[in-house]
Formats: C-alpha cells, sequence, structure tokens
C-alpha cells in the first residue's frame, strides 16, 4: 500500500466516522456546537483505529507477496540449474548447517545419518524416480528433495520408508539457515496479474459510490422530522464503504 492510498484512508475514515458521529448527536437533540466538538474526537479516535489496522494489514501482505515471489524464484532457479550446479548449491547450504555432508556422485549427497537424492525440476517426481532411489543401497536414512511429487509416488516413499521435502520445506530449511541465493538467474521471473472477479466487485474505488449515497443520506438526516430511514441506511452505505476502502482490492 502506498503512503499516499494509506493517509487517505484514515482521513477518509475520519470525514466519514465524524460525518456519522454527527448525525447521531443531533438526532438525540444536542446542539450543533457540542455535536460537532463531540464528532471531532470521534472522527480522529476511528481514524486511529483504521490507520492501526492498515499497519498491520500492510505488514502482513508485504511479508506474505514478498515469500511468495522468492519461493516462485527459488523453484524456477532450481529447475533450471544443470546436475552438478544443483549438486554444489546443496551441498554448500547444508554443510552451513553441518560440516559433515559430503557429494556422493551428481544430485546425491550424503551426511552422516541420510542420503539425500536431488531431483529438483519442473516436473513433479513420479514413482518411477522414487523407485531409482529406492534401489540405492545404504543403511542410512533415505532422503528424496522435490519441488512436487505425484500422489503415486508419495504413497510409494511412505511405503519404502523415504522422506521427501517439497519446495515448501526446501524453502523453509534454505531460508531457515540463510542459505537462500544471493543472486537469481535473469529473466526467470515475471509476476502475473490473474483477474479476479470479486475483487473487482470489492475495489477500493468502489467506495467512493457507498460514501457518496451515505453522506447524502446522514446529511439529509438533519433537515427531516422523519430521521430514521436516512440515519438506517445511510450508516449502513458509509460502514460498507469503510469496509471496502480498507479491505477491498486495489
Amino acid at each position: 500500500m502506498k503512503k499516499s492510498a494509506f493517509f487517505s484512508d484514515i482521513l477518509f475514515t475520519f470525514f466519514l466516522a465524524g460525518l456519522f458521529s454527527l448525525c447521531v448527536f443531533r438526532y438525540f437533540r444536542i446542539s450543533p456546537l457540542l455535536s460537532l466538538l463531540l464528532a471531532i474526537p470521534c472522527g480522529v479516535l476511528a481514524a486511529g483505529a483504521v490507520g492501526a489496522v492498515l499497519q498491520s494489514k500492510r505488514k502482513t501482505v508485504f511479508l506474505k507477496k514478498s515469500d511468495e515471489r522468492e519461493k516462485e524464484r527459488l523453484f524456477t532457479h532450481l529447475s533450471l540449474l544443470s546436475d552438478e550446479e544443483k549438486t554444489r548449491f546443496f551441498l554448500s547450504a547444508f554443510s552451513k548447517e553441518s560440516p559433515d555432508f559430503k557429494r556422493s556422485g551428481s544430485l546425491r549427497l550424503r551426511s552422516n545419518d541420510a542420503f539425500y537424492f536431488l531431483r529438483l525440476h519442473f516436473a513433479p517426481v513420479s514413482a518411477d524416480e522414487v523407485a531409482s532411489a529406492a534401489r540405492w543401497k545404504t543403511a542410512k536414512k533415505k532422503r528424496l528433495l522435490c519441488l512436487t511429487i505425484e500422489d503415486d509416488a508419495a504413497r510409494l516413499c511412505e511405503r519404502l520408508g523415504i522422506e521427501f521435502w517439497t519446495g515448501e520445506k526446501i524453502y523453509a530449511a534454505l531460508k531457515e539457515s540463510d542459505a537462500l541465493p544471493t543472486t537469481y538467474r535473469d529473466g526467470l521471473f515475471q509476476e502475473q496479474k490473474k483477474g479476479d472477479g470479486w475483487r473487482l466487485r470489492f475495489a477500493k474505488r468502489n467506495a467512493k459510490g457507498f460514501s457518496s449515497s451515505g453522506a447524502f443520506l446522514l446529511t439529509a438526516s438533519l433537515f427531516t422530522p422523519f430521521p430514521y430511514y436516512y440515519l438506517l441506511f445511510g450508516s449502513i452505505l458509509i460502514i460498507g464503504s469503510i469496509v471496502i476502502r480498507i479491505f477491498g482490492s486495489p
């Protein structure tokens, strides 16, 4: 969220909450000046609460999107590495946590307690690849590292006692040990945007229509002898506009 949008949302909430409070105080026959003086702190409190929510949401969304982008870049990067490059990369990454890691040929690593098979490519790991790892003779525990795995292959791993790590676990392990690549190959990643009907329906720009209609009804309630209808539906529209403005899609 851009800073301009952040402050715009806070001001938007302040004016709408203040107007709503002003109408409510006038409904209870409080004098115009006192109603205004009471409405201002109500608007400030509402704007402060919205600001806190937006700030928290901003941090959460940023971290989530950042992780998702980095995971996609990592998966694509690993898939395009040569067999030798994959072997060297994971040997270096795992050695940061434990110095007992050794290579045991192309796409194979070993430690004191486990044997690692690297099967990192775009296509899901198949049952045939699992069977190939199962035929390797070793007394150590076997671990299969892959980005995705077919259901049949996953069930075969469970039957054969082979532990498999998919892309999510690999990313988490590399990040925890601070072993993610420092650079990625150029042109590997392009973020794609997907259309979403619900996102369009609840876009922030639609809040303007709700707020203008709600503000008109609330203002009209100040001048009519029967303000109930105006207060009710004006309040609904104002609350809806604030919710869409805060939680709606960009």
